[in-house]
């Protein structure tokens, strides 16, 4: 046996361990507000943060001394005053800001409260319900896609298919499947201000929440949120528009939910699909994006699939072939991938 590479992993292991429990500690600061202060004030003691926020003394000081311990804040030498690097504060206090992460650690909350029964569905076979994630997962996940859809949706998405955006200045009609708690149908309804949207999901706690959105950002005449399962959609084939961000790979069958999408769309509409950029096989995907899917699926979205009997189990490493057989599987004339440069996201714009 090789010690040397032991130890190496026991360290990498013991790091990695201790990391997740500094995003964990990170996820406090959102969940309180507390990075948001620290942004607005500049260098700030614990009890004067304690103050602010209304918060307890002791557990602000032990907090602050834990975020500073990872470098998400900077202290002087005697830790006594707290500062939040402005380079940080994209990353940790502006929920508007293109880096935003702050809310991301909510996924490991989130996938952390299930752990009992996503054991027995190791054994079992069956899945676990996406709402037994609860809130801090749902918002993990739409605070961290939040900034693509305000910085890069209309800015560069839809851009590159001219087309679309053309049909969009003037009133295109348009479905978002799988819309979430709502970001991205309400990004394109405030740009867009002729189009009209219906964003669908399954989850009702989302759809609440997407509604609340609308209204807060004025859109509510023309953005509106319907809970249910694409399957059971009500509508014609009269949408110019029919799209599906990041969750075709969370849907038990694809296949279908790609057929409801193509008859939703109009003789000449488009479905615009994004989603994870997989790799072919292990060896594309054995890279750090690959890892943070394989992970991800197998805390999140195979188990949330797999609820349902003879699930495909797409998992979150979707690949372009798989995507390519599945809308061929559902009757689509014509698969491209579109020309959009993203680090984490595929695109394909499928022709019914």
């Amino acid at each position: 046996m090789d010690e040397a590479r032991t130890e190496a992993l026991y360290d990498r292991v013991f790091s990695e361990t201790t990391c997740a429990l500094g995003t964990l500690v990170l996820y406090i600061g959102h969940r309180l507000g507390l990075f948001k202060v620290m942004a607005q004030t500049g260098p700030i003691t614990a009890q004067d943060l304690a103050n602010q926020t209304n918060l307890s003394e002791r557990y602000v000081r032990e907090w602050l001394l834990a975020v500073a311990s990872s470098d998400y804040v900077e202290t002087d030498e005697t830790g006594t005053t707290f500062t939040l690097p402005e380079e940080h504060r994209a990353v940790l206090a502006d929920e508007d800001s293109p880096y935003f992460l702050g809310a991301y650690p909510g996924v490991l909350q989130g996938t952390a409260i299930v752990m009992d029964p996503l054991i027995d569905a190791f054994k079992t076979g069956g899945g676990v319900p996406y709402d037994h994630y609860g809130e801090h997962l749902r918002h993990g996940i739409a605070l961290s896609n939040r900034p693509m859809y305000q910085h890069s949706y209309v800015q560069k998405w839809i851009p590159a298919m001219p087309d679309v955006e053309a049909k969009l200045r003037v009133g295109a009609r348009v479905a978002d499947v799988g819309s979430g708690t709502g970001w991205s149908a309400v990004c394109l309804g405030k740009h867009f201000k002729n189009a009209t949207i219906d964003g669908i999901d399954s989850d009702r706690a989302s759809v609440d929440e997407a509604r609340k959105l609308a209204d807060e950002h004025g859109v509510s005449d023309r953005v509106q949120f319907h809970a249910s399962t694409i399957e059971e959609f009500d509508a014609d084939n009269s949408y110019d528009l029919v799209t599906a961000f990041e969750c075709l790979h969370d849907m038990p069958f694809p296949v279908d939910v790609l057929s409801q999408m193509r008859r939703l769309a109009k003789p000449d509409g488009i479905v615009f699909i994004g989603d994870e950029a997989g790799g072919e096989n292990f060896s594309d995907n054995h890279n750090l994006l690959g890892r943070l899917l394989y992970n991800v699926s197998v805390l999140h979205c195979l188990p949330q699939a797999m609820v349902f009997p003879d699930a495909a189990g797409t998992g979150t490493a979707i690949s372009e072939t798989m995507v390519r057989n599945y809308a061929n599987e559902a009757g689509y004339s014509e698969v491209e991938v579109v020309n959009i440069e993203d680090p984490f996201f595929r695109f394909y714009r499928l022709t019914p």
